[in-house]
């Protein structure tokens, strides 16, 4: 039996191959939890105020200096454990001493190591003291394990302080981090306790600690960067923050400000006097609505020129008369109103926007009554990004837009669009957890789609790779071909093995070995004896005294082009025949001659989908601050396209070529619709061709539209 202080030279197993197995593991599964943690950082930055994106740029520049230091830095406590490089001790640092933003940055840290050692604590216990017999000692402390929760705090302390970031920003990143490593740790850990036992080391110990969950934070006081940390470490269900929740107000603002200005323009509008519907009266006539929207309802729907809030106004206050709970004067209570006319707003602008086919306007506009109940009820919905009402109607939106029902798939996704909502309007009794049972389900459905679209996007990009590898190898060998040629002017037999047959040949030798390949000299080499003989040849050289071409690599220079055997023989031929009546002075006959058809055709460049690609950019119409815009947009943005035919469809960034730095777009099925530079982009907006988004989830985006929308239709005072 194995005791913990066995060494660990006893038995098959090498110390230095065992770790580096452990560091590969952790570089791989770590560095995915980063690169998410950046990801979603990036996106809460996005999503934040103008501050904010000064904090995203800074962010952006420093994710990959972030990432190789958190990398190195991973890698050097595996090298120390190994024994390959010297131990580091870290000054302590004494609390009172920092400032307060710094101590707020320590205390995260902290809290990161605290909580995932608790959360983790049996298979770190296994961890530690199995590494412990590897390495020969008698424990292993937890500032020792590399892939511990202490050590991998102290990774991401040194991979920030590499780069110029916020303290409020540093924080954030701690946190996002400390849930990603939630999940990636467990997995690491099952991995590195699976490696030690395989090698024999302690395969039989238990673990004598329980997982306990981190704790709930104590209140803090609120500076700025904890208002960032609470913003990052809360569900987004469970709290708002300060940009949610300024939108918000404003929005309320401007709507109370729009109201005035419309009851001014409009008189009898609105009722100022009278009854106010109850909450608990309007949420019954609400309900009554719900399975059967009214006439005017589905008419509003198909008629963006007439406004939903409007239509529900009323027809909620008629259907409360008419169930007798009050007379001509009935009003909506401030609140209830609010609550109608925003839904009625979303629905407009998200319905005008996302520019929906008939039958998907009247799939959505179903659900509006069940959104007016649930505003009605619940105002967080208006403020926090993750309420499952939310959710749902971006899922929704999702599954619909630029679905235009042309494949089995996109008609299969629409018709669980349709029992989505089915069950929405015969279900939801104020209940919102329907809304997220509905959208899990629904999310999880089109997950299976996935795996094709992200199938065909590849395609996309590999195809687009290959044109404009095949673009940049035809321009460099163009290039090189006009050096060896010069000022020459050739007959027609050696301008088209030239320009046809030598320029296929070597753009293929470039695609497939580069142009420093052996075959690419060769080839260059036979083409300048060509030209050697035909310099001899104008000069006036007897034929019989020119010098001879080696006929071999200009065989394999015809056979590229599918030119060989006897016809091939025939092309050379041709070639010598011409260099001797050019030789003879036999102009007439030496321009008479032509060679073959090529057997293999160069492929011609399909024109791109959606624009003419002009080379010289100071043709193109564009406004450069809107370039940089353009060439700062990230793989996964979505934006607007306008077809030729008008019609306006979402097309996301699926890749940018790191040849021309052209952007290729995708639409919702993964098909290519556009590839165009940023200064493409910009001439296609200044057109209105492109519209970029607010946001890139709908309630969000129709949320920024409805402030926009209010803000030019209020009358200044």
């Amino acid at each position: 039996m194995m005791t913990t202080n066995e060494p660990a030279s006893l038995g098959v197993r090498d110390p230095g191959l065992l770790i580096g197995a452990m560091q590969r593991a952790a570089v791989e599964g770590l560095g995915k939890a980063l690169e998410t943690t950046l990801r979603q950082a990036d996106d809460y930055l996005f999503d934040g105020t103008d501050h904010e994106l000064t904090a995203l740029r800074d962010l952006r520049r420093a994710r990959t200096q972030i990432a190789e230091r958190f990398e190195q830095t991973l890698i050097n406590g595996f090298r120390r454990l190994s024994g390959m490089a010297p131990s580091v001790k870290t000054d302590n640092v004494t609390l009172s001493l920092l400032a307060d933003d710094a101590l707020e940055e320590q205390l995260a840290n902290e809290q990161l190591a605290d909580n995932l050692t608790r959360l983790h604590a049996p298979a770190l216990e296994l961890i530690e003291k199995r590494l412990a017999v590897l390495v020969n000692r008698p424990e292993l402390a937890a500032d020792e394990n590399p892939a511990g929760p202490v050590c991998l705090a102290e990774v991401m302390r040194t991979a920030l302080h590499a780069v110029e970031l916020s303290t409020s920003v540093r924080i954030i990143l701690y946190k996002f981090l400390e849930r990603e490593l939630g999940t990636a740790l467990t997995a690491l850990y099952e991995r590195m306790n699976a490696t030690l036992v395989g090698a024999g080391i302690l395969p039989q110990l238990k673990s004598t600690k329980r997982a306990e969950a981190p704790p709930q934070p104590a209140p803090v006081p609120a500076t700025a960067a904890t208002a960032a940390v609470a913003n990052a470490i809360a569900s987004d269900f469970a709290m708002s923050g300060p940009g949610d929740q300024a939108l918000f107000s404003n929005l309320i603002g401007l709507l109370q400000s729009w109201r005035q200005n419309v009851a001014t323009s409009l008189p009898g509008q609105y009722t100022e006097a009278g009854k106010s519907l109850q909450t608990r009266e309007m949420m019954s006539v609400l309900s009554l609505m719900q399975p059967d929207p009214p006439p005017s309802l589905q008419l509003a729907l198909g008629d963006d020129k007439l406004s939903l809030a409007e239509q529900l106004r009323r027809e909620v206050l008629a259907g409360a008369r008419r169930l007798g709970m009050g007379g001509d004067n009935l009003n909506l209570s401030n609140t209830d109103e609010d609550a109608v006319d925003l839904v009625g707003m979303l629905f407009d602008v998200l319905l005008d926007e996302r520019h929906f086919e008939p039958d998907v306007r009247r799939k959505i506009g179903r659900m509006l009554v069940p959104y007016v109940k649930v505003a009605v009820k619940d105002r967080r919905m208006f403020l926090y990004k993750g309420h499952p009402a939310r959710r749902l109607l971006n899922v929704v939106a999702e599954a619909c837009e630029g679905n235009h029902g042309e494949g089995p798939q996109e008609r299969e996704l629409l018709d669980r669009v349709d029992t989505t909502i089915d069950r929405l309007v015969a279900d939801f009794n104020e209940d919102l957890a329907i809304f997220e049972t509905l959208e899990h389900e629904l999310r999880a459905f089109m997950e299976q789609h996935s795996k094709r679209i992200e199938l065909a996007e590849r395609r996309a990009a590999e195809t687009q790779r290959g044109r404009e590898r095949l673009e940049q190898a035809r321009e460099s060998v163009s290039v090189d071909l006009a050096v060896y040629r010069d000022s020459r002017t050739l007959p027609p037999v050696l301008d088209e093995f030239v320009t046809r047959y030598t320029h296929h040949h070597l753009t293929q030798v470039v695609l497939r070995e580069g142009s420093d390949s052996p075959r690419y000299s060769e080839a260059m080499h036979a083409l300048r004896d060509v030209l050697f003989v035909f310099d001899h040849a104008e000069l006036g050289t007897p034929p019989e005294l020119l010098p001879a071409l080696k006929r071999e690599p200009l065989l394999e220079i015809f056979a590229s082009s599918g030119c060989a055997g006897p016809a091939a023989d025939d092309a050379l031929a041709t070639i010598q025949r011409t260099l001797a009546q050019v030789a003879a002075g036999e102009e007439m006959a030496a321009h008479a001659a032509h060679l073959p058809e090529q057997f293999v055709q160069p492929a011609a460049p399909a024109p791109e989908p959606g624009i003419i690609v002009v080379a010289d950019k100071s043709e193109l119409d564009f406004d450069h601050e809107m370039a940089e815009r353009m060439r700062a947009l990230e793989i996964g943005t979505w934006l607007m396209l306008t077809s030729e035919s008008g019609r306006v469809e979402p097309a996301k960034v699926s890749w940018v070529s790191p040849i021309s730095s052209r952007l290729l777009f995708v639409n919702r099925r993964g098909i290519r619709v556009l590839v165009a530079s940023a200064e493409e982009l910009a001439a296609m907006a200044k057109l209105g061709k492109v519209q970029l988004r607010g946001a890139d989830n709908a309630f969000e985006d129709a949320l920024h539209q409805v402030v926009g929308r209010l803000q030019s239709s209020v009358v200044p005072a």
